[in-house]
């Protein structure tokens, strides 16, 4: 393998805060009030992990379904089981319900607070996508509570047991040398 060039080591040493501030989430995981369960919200406390800049990690929250449905991980196109009301259907498409909760998520928070559907942090994208901890992603600890609330309430509305995932991820920065 070879090394990198003098001028990428110094690049991927930089900080978020002096080369991509945004890439940074704002605020603290001290800031989630809500409490898993008592609040009738059930969640896994934060996960941290690596972000984009050593000074920019993520966190992976993993909300807990407590329907009957599941969330079915494949390349097939939507169908008439990809609705919340199709309470027929074992199984729902992971995009449709993402995309779902991607609304009501930018409806609450603003469409600027909450963005993509996804890979999320401390995933294993080299795996199946099972494992990607594909998630909605948020940039802002004080949109939390209501985000884990929105989620545990789509959830509930699709009918659905299986876990889905918020990540707080900053912005990612891409720059031209």
């Amino acid at each position: 393998m070879r090394a990198r060039p003098r001028r990428l080591r110094r690049f991927c040493r930089l900080r978020a805060a002096d080369r991509c501030p945004v890439a940074i989430v704002k605020g603290q995981p001290s800031q989630i009030t809500l409490v898993s369960s008592a609040d009738g919200v059930s969640f896994d406390p934060p996960k941290t992990c690596r972000g984009q800049y050593p000074d920019s990690p993520q966190y992976y929250i993993r909300v807990h379904g407590h329907g009957k449905r599941r969330i079915e991980y494949t390349q097939r196109k939507p169908n008439e089981c990809d609705k919340p009301d199709a309470k027929a259907c074992p199984n729902v498409h992971f995009m449709s319900f993402g995309m779902s909760t991607l609304g009501a998520l930018r409806a609450e928070l603003g469409k600027d607070n909450a963005s993509s559907v996804g890979a999320g942090a401390c995933g294993e994208t080299s795996g199946p996508i099972e494992r990607w901890n594909v998630s909605n992603q948020v940039h802002d600890f004080r949109h939390v509570d209501e985000a884990l609330r929105i989620m545990d309430a789509e959830l509930r509305r699709w009918n659905i047991g299986d876990d889905w995932g918020l990540t707080l991820a900053g912005i990612e920065c891409a720059f031209l040398e």
